[in-house]
């Protein structure tokens, strides 16, 4: 057993007892807030509690040591805002006698899916390893993870990523909370701040928690997020939240990450659908994309595609049979009065008596929708109230190839108000997309991508020259074209010998080569890890461009097998 004396309580690495923590800058000091575990407590005479990582509306999460497998654990404790307090003696109760009911019942309720999750074996899920009962609460241990948040992950790397870099971290994330369905369990919490990018180049979903944390119906306290929450999350009752729920998270998050901008929040998007997509996108992503987002955005359940298996298959252009997408079955709307598939039901599947909704209609949604605004600023727009036809109407397959394309659709009144008042344009070179687009100072402007450009001046994925000069006086709603750079033409090549193959492949897409342009060849070396990388070409350091062709040679167990 280590001497837990020496450990960071910010990050439970050996800095040999130092006050202020050399690796990650923790002062040891510093206290968890009133109502969280003090730091050095000591749970089943085994973990170690540090520092506070974050909470909600369930509970509280912290770093911990465990003493046993002498290594970093994730620790959930059960403490529900609102409804719990913490007494004297550290334990852990309800708040009031009404509180009682709640309380229990949320506790059997995060047991049984803390339980649950344990027996799981899902490659995108951070396992859970132990849960046990103490202080009058529960507790959850889940293997530390190592790694960042997708939300910083797109920062530090341009601010977006393209389909064909995006596609092959994307789909096993699908399957992973496609498998949640089928054990009965909803994320409702899907967003890029629950996904983290691992150093094996893989994402991990996190931020599983009871069905109330994630319902504003049932909890005020409820933690949702904004831009990724469906319109059912927000506590009308008019919709039951379900597998189409996630659904909308799932291509919320795809948008993040291949636009580089938060979707509208839902609640204004039933108002006022401004939910649009640059045209210069709309040209690269691959028309399978387009409709499988627009047909997971759609506001309402009832017109969105119903289960994560349809929305996968529509990535990939076929239906969960393997047919043509065209051609996939109706789905069943689920209004309020539907049967309800409760999270905390393991053995019902929240996928099942709901269909999809067809990728026909789903197609025809998004060429309806996708409209394009003449001059600079051209955009698409998703619109449920758009379709030309009604919903019966719709079961020709010929209607899909005969649906207009984006740019054959008119054209939208952007209803902008004139205005005498004039603004100043800011310089937006060196920041990224999403940070114009998201700075409410720069709602004044209208904004567009007019396509991207090598520079040597200004980093990879940030904006490198705008249509209107920075400084210039103009109306409000002036629309202003950006480019975003490509970072040098030429670059030194990272040095990824010596990573395993998953981390090299996640390191050179970090570069901006693309997933297919990456090659993975076969080689033995019997006093090298296997699995690693022995060689690279180019080498590193070599000057190259982002469309070269970068090739890893893997240490392999042919080579030994034939020995």
């Amino acid at each position: 057993m280590l001497n837990t004396d020496r450990l960071c309580l910010g990050c439970m690495n050996d800095n040999g007892g130092e006050r202020i923590c050399a690796i990650c800058g923790y002062d040891a000091n510093t206290q968890n807030g009133q109502d969280q575990l003090p730091t050095k407590s000591w749970l089943n005479d085994r973990y170690f509690v540090g520092r506070a990582l974050s909470s909600n509306a369930e509970g509280v999460t912290y770093i911990a040591w465990d003493n046993g497998e002498n290594s970093i654990v994730t620790l959930r404790e059960y403490f529900p805002t609102g409804i719990a307090t913490r007494n004297p003696d550290r334990t852990v109760s309800a708040a009031t006698e009404e509180m009682k009911f709640p309380y229990n019942d949320g506790l059997m309720k995060f047991m049984a899916l803390q339980n649950q999750l344990m027996t799981l074996d899902l490659s995108c899920l951070i396992p859970t390893v132990a849960v046990f009962e103490e202080n009058g609460t529960a507790y959850a241990v889940l293997q530390h993870f190592s790694g960042i948040t997708l939300q910083d992950f797109l920062m530090r790397n341009g601010g977006a990523l393209q389909w064909e870099q995006a596609r092959p971290l994307f789909l096993p994330l699908l399957d992973t909370v496609q498998g949640l369905h089928k054990h009965g369990i909803l994320h409702g919490g899907i967003c890029p701040e629950n996904i983290m990018v691992g150093r094996d180049g893989k994402l991990r979903l996190s931020g599983i928690c009871i069905d109330s944390t994630r319902d504003l119906a049932k909890n005020p306290e409820a933690q949702i997020y904004p831009g990724f929450a469906a319109i059912e999350q927000y506590g009308s009752g008019e919709y039951d939240i379900g597998s189409a729920t996630d659904v909308y998270a799932l291509s919320a998050v795809l948008f993040r990450v291949l636009i580089g901008a938060v979707p509208p929040d839902a609640k204004e998007r039933l108002s006022r659908d401004s939910l649009s997509v640059p045209a210069h996108f709309a040209e690269e992503l691959p028309r399978t994309v387009l409709v499988a987002i627009a047909g997971g955005l759609q506001v309402l359940p009832e017109s969105r595609i119903a289960t994560v298996a349809m929305l996968r298959q529509q990535f990939i252009g076929e239906d969960a049979s393997g047919k043509d997408a065209k051609r996939a079955p109706a789905a069943v709307p689920t209004k309020k009065g539907a049967a309800k598939q409760s999270p905390s039901q393991p053995k019902k599947d929240p996928e099942k008596g709901t269909g999809a909704k067809t990728a026909m209609l789903a197609a025809l949604i998004t060429a309806a929708v996708f409209l394009v605004i003449a001059g600079i600023m051209a955009v698409t727009v998703f619109r449920q109230d758009l379709f030309g036809k009604k919903e019966d109407s719709l079961n020709d397959p010929d209607d899909y190839a005969s649906a207009p394309q984006v740019d054959q659709i008119g054209q939208v009144d952007s209803d902008a108000v004139e205005s005498a008042v004039l603004f100043s344009v800011p310089d937006f070179k060196g920041k990224y997309y999403a940070e114009v687009i998201e700075d409410e100072d720069n709602e004044r402007f209208s904004f567009s991508i007019a396509g991207k450009a090598y520079s040597n001046e200004c980093p990879r994925g940030t904006v490198c020259a705008q249509s209107v000069a920075a400084g210039s006086a103009v109306e409000k709603d002036t629309a202003i074209a950006l480019t975003i750079s490509l970072g040098p033409q030429e670059f030194k090549i990272a040095n990824v010998v010596g990573m395993e193959e998953n981390e090299a492949k996640l390191e050179l897409l970090k570069q901006g080569f693309l997933f297919e342009n990456i090659e993975v060849v076969d080689m033995y070396d019997s006093e090298k890890k296997p699995g690693v990388v022995l060689e690279q070409k180019p080498e590193y350091g070599a000057k190259v461009s982002t469309e070269a062709v970068v090739r890893i040679c893997i240490n392999s167990f042919k080579g030994e097998e034939q020995e």
